[in-house]
């Protein structure tokens, strides 16, 4: 081989090594979105049901997630209205990528808290948070107990 044709190869090489680290960073899901959480925010709000649900405080937010809000760039609760209800949105973002560990570990917590809560009578509850959605993608994490959960994720992700 001629020493043209070795750097050529390098190139190359070296182009398609590139080009596979972005397209793995580009889907890895570790996006950082630049989205701001109030934006974020009303834009998961204005495709959920909120006829059926109320904001939390602070308070309520440590309450049933055992979460901090201050720790985090923005925390978001919409919860039942009624003791019966199932439907809620938690939407996080995150100050540190490493924190998704605490916030999903306290939306698995609550969901198995309000499985149990459910089990047994509420039928229709109980199929609802079993199909319920939780997203993480970077910075951001969903949760979502609705009728429909699909058109509330496919909104968050398209607000990424």
């Amino acid at each position: 081989m001629s020493g043209k044709t070795i750097v050529s190869l390098i190139i190359k090489w070296g182009a398609l090594i590139c080009l596979i680290l972005l397209v793995r960073s580009e889907f890895s899901g570790n996006k950082i979105s630049k989205t701001e959480f109030d934006t974020m925010q009303e834009k998961v709000l204005a495709e959920a049901d909120n006829s059926v649900m109320q904001s939390a405080d602070n308070q309520m937010i440590r309450r049933l997630y055992g979460l901090d809000p201050s720790e985090y760039e923005g925390v978001s609760l919409s919860y039942p209205i009624t003791n019966m209800g199932a439907e809620e949105i938690l939407l996080v973002k995150l100050k540190e990528v490493s924190q998704a560990d605490t916030v999903l570990a306290a939306i698995e917590s609550r969901l198995a808290t309000q499985k149990k809560s459910f089990d047994g009578y509420g039928a229709a509850q109980t199929e609802m948070l079993e199909s319920s959605i939780v997203d993480h993608v970077g910075n951001y994490i969903l949760f979502v107990s609705a009728e429909d959960p699909g058109s509330v994720k496919n909104v968050f992700e398209s607000a990424l």
